[in-house]
């Protein structure tokens, strides 16, 4: 028992060596002292972070660094260290039973198809009148004088299930929080969806900590969290991202047509990686504010699947304070700090199936 507490102290200390190593030798992100902290992270109380949450949040920082004193990441998650040619990173997975509700796609099709306002010159009016007069649906339309041209030319993508060319007409005449575009996803298998959340140290030009990516499979969700425990490790991370990309994916965020690609691409272009993120995407922060916003106090993440699907966040750390978590365990090597980061990212990705599915189901 006691050989077996020296080689755990003996891992520990090594680990801790390690990371001291590390951060020393970064240069790119400049840490702060302790006293600074809260100095340094006030302007996100803007990001909906008020006093209390913060204090509170401190608390918790306190009770983790206790509890997880001594011990290490790989004994408290489900993972192990990856290597990539670009080095190494920490892979954490998952799997979890769950039902992703998508309308079909001959529903999709004809939900599309009837809306005509989808052909240039057709506006709520015409539409109308059009209606009125027979013509019902796109397919109708390839005998009107007018329109016949434009609606046999949509109509020939619907029928080549050209889902690119489909997502980027519908996104053209309509918002990107409209059902129709919602519904373009139905043309995707299961498998092709890329659920994606990424945690970092800042705004944009600060690295990458932690990239998930959920994808289904038989009715299971598996999670792969890619997880940086030292800024060497991130163009590790970002290539074993790219792993799981090809040409026929797509992707689902909260607000990552904004956030997450973007900054995905940016980090990328910076260690001069090649990675094509040019995808249909479907943002879920859009269609919620669309079919929710009335419904909720807000439209977080967390407020909605508190009261959609009644999950209530024990221990989480808010979103905002996710870069000074991580730079305490940079200082200090204590995983306390980083657990609550790990968790709420995997819970981002299972609601973030969980709205996607709820959607369909609603709009559907």
């Amino acid at each position: 028992m006691i050989k077996e507490k020296g080689r755990i102290k003996e891992r520990y200390n090594r680990a801790v060596k390690r990371l001291r190593r590390n951060v020393e030798s970064i240069n790119e992100c400049d840490f702060i002292d302790n006293k600074d902290i809260k100095r340094e992270y006030t302007p996100f109380l803007d990001f909906g972070i008020d006093n209390q949450e913060y204090q509170e949040a401190q608390k918790l920082k306190k009770r983790l660094m206790i509890k997880y004193h001594g011990k290490l990441l790989e004994d408290e998650v489900k993972g192990r260290e990856v290597k990539t040619e670009k080095g190494e990173c920490f892979r954490i997975q998952y799997q979890y039973e769950i039902n992703i509700n998508v309308i079909d796609k001959q529903s999709a099709r004809e939900k599309i198809l009837s809306d005509l306002k989808i052909i240039y010159g057709i506006g709520d009016v015409t539409e109308r009148i059009l209606k009125e007069e027979g013509y019902k649906t796109i397919e109708d339309l390839t005998i009107h004088p007018r329109f016949a041209k434009e609606a046999s030319r949509f109509l020939k993508i619907i029928e080549k299930t050209d889902i690119r060319s489909i997502v980027q007409w519908i996104e053209y005449w309509f918002p990107v929080s409209h059902p129709l575009v919602l519904y373009s996803s139905a043309f995707f298998s299961r498998d092709e969806y890329v659920i994606l959340d990424i945690e970092t140290m800042g705004l944009f030009n600060r690295p990458i900590i932690l990239i998930g990516v959920a994808q289904i499979s038989d009715g299971s969700i598996i999670i792969n969290q890619y997880f940086v425990r030292s800024i060497k490790d991130e163009p590790a991370t970002l290539i074993r991202f790219l792993s799981h990309i090809n040409n026929n994916n797509v992707f689902i965020t909260y607000n990552g047509r904004t956030f997450d690609i973007p900054y995905i691409r940016e980090r990328l272009a910076f260690y001069r990686i090649k990675g094509i993120l040019d995808k249909p995407h479907y943002d879920i922060l859009h269609f919620a504010r669309r079919a929710w916003k009335g419904m909720v106090p807000d439209c977080r993440l967390t407020t909605i699947e508190k009261y959609l699907f009644e999950v209530i966040r024990k221990d989480d750390v808010p979103g905002a304070l996710v870069p000074e978590f991580y730079e305490t365990y940079m200082k200090t090597g204590n995983i306390g700090t980083i657990i609550p980061i790990i968790e709420h990212n995997r819970q981002d990705l299972i609601t973030l199936a969980n709205m996607f599915s709820r959607l369909h189901e609603e709009w559907g």
